[in-house]
């Protein structure tokens, strides 16, 4: 079993709370990536918008898969 694999199977015996707090906290690590490094912040507001599609499209299919 790869490290991938197992990260995966752990993840899905979470429950509500652990997930958002997963959630938060890659939120939050987010934040101080963008407020250390200047270059993420200054960019277009399209560009945000491109990378957000780009990341909704896997769980979108999945999601409309089942």
């Amino acid at each position: 079993m790869g490290l991938a694999q197992l990260f995966n199977y752990k993840k899905k015996r979470f429950t509500l709370l652990e997930v958002a707090s997963d959630e938060i906290a890659m939120f939050a690590l987010a934040f101080l990536i963008a407020k250390y490094w200047m270059g993420v912040t200054s960019l277009a507001w399209y560009w945000y918008v491109i990378v957000f599609a780009v990341f909704l499209i896997k769980p979108m299919m999945a999601m409309l898969k089942k």
